[in-house]
């Protein structure tokens, strides 16, 4: 690793460092209560700007109404070609305040399962749902891994074909979404570590306990590449259909579905670079020089 490049791991871990100080403080001035009186407010925004049926391009659909960059958008162009089948979803990795799976709950009435490994966030969001009186969702606070993750999906009486499936684990989405076969999503969200590239077919080897910031406090050490997903969603039965525009998630549509509406694009023409990284002034090339000094794996 070039020593020029690690004053650009060194900010990662001083404001993770920052992030985790200032949710102490957050709890300590914030009641249960008043967040979830928050939320519940937060939870009332109205929908999206109306939808462009000739753009076909997805990212150029990106709106953000509750998730974390221009998902909303992208995902309800989506559905929008495709139509709905049952209105189910599963997400693993989700925050209460943002989560992709969030609109089609309080705007599409799509019924699931939520799954992260902070119990606040899953007691949050499921006492927020209760305020609201919005039913047929729940959040399961787990530390997933292979040997767990089907039986908390079976056990909550999730349906095998499902209409959206969104994957954030900073760590095993590659591995997850590899031994998940005990549901048929329709669509896929899955987020993508856009600093290793377009070409290389790489992830972080899989660990039962495999936690980003533990793997290395910059919290580059983590994810898998789009090549990398790209190539497990063929064997899957999924075309990748395109990328947000800061680099963060990757979208998979079921290969029987919406191949005229929607094109299949490779994974070195839907890449977008990691937008965050490259406010920092990482550019791609350090980016890349970063990921290669970790022990990522050939997938």
């Amino acid at each position: 690793l070039d020593p020029r490049n690690l004053m650009t791991i060194k900010a990662p871990v001083k404001n993770y460092r920052l992030r985790k100080f200032s949710k102490k403080i957050k709890k300590l001035f914030f009641s249960e209560a008043l967040q979830v009186y928050l939320l519940a407010r937060k939870w009332n925004k109205k929908d999206l700007s109306p939808i462009n049926s000739e753009n076909n391009e997805i990212v150029s659909h990106e709106e953000s109404l509750f998730s974390q960059n221009g998902e909303d958008g992208i995902i309800r162009k989506i559905f929008s070609e495709i139509g709905f089948s049952n209105k189910y979803f599963v997400e693993f990795g989700f925050g209460a305040h943002q989560c992709n799976s969030l609109r089609l709950i309080l705007h599409e009435n799509f019924r699931g399962l939520l799954m992260d490994g902070s119990m606040e966030q899953c007691r949050l969001f499921n006492l927020t749902c209760k305020k609201r009186g919005t039913d047929g969702v729940r959040a399961v606070n787990a530390f997933l891994n292979k040997g767990n993750l089907e039986s908390i999906i079976k056990k909550n009486n999730i349906p095998p074909e499902i209409d959206f499936l969104s994957i954030d684990v900073d760590g095993n989405d590659f591995w997850l979404w590899e031994c998940l076969n005990c549901v048929k999503p329709r669509v896929v969200c899955i987020e993508y570590n856009a600093g290793i590239g377009p070409e290389k077919s790489w992830s972080s080897p899989y660990s039962d306990s495999f936690e980003r910031f533990s793997a290395h406090p910059s919290g580059f050490f983590a994810g898998a590449s789009l090549s990398a997903l790209e190539s497990l969603g063929i064997r899957k039965g999924y075309r990748l259909v395109g990328c947000d525009s800061t680099g963060t998630n990757a979208f998979f549509l079921r290969k029987d579905l919406a191949k005229e509406k929607i094109p299949t694009v490779s994974a070195r023409k839907a890449y977008n670079p990691h937008l965050n990284w490259l406010g920092r002034g990482i550019s791609e090339r350090q980016q890349l020089e970063i990921m290669q000094s970790f022990p990522y794996i050939e997938v």
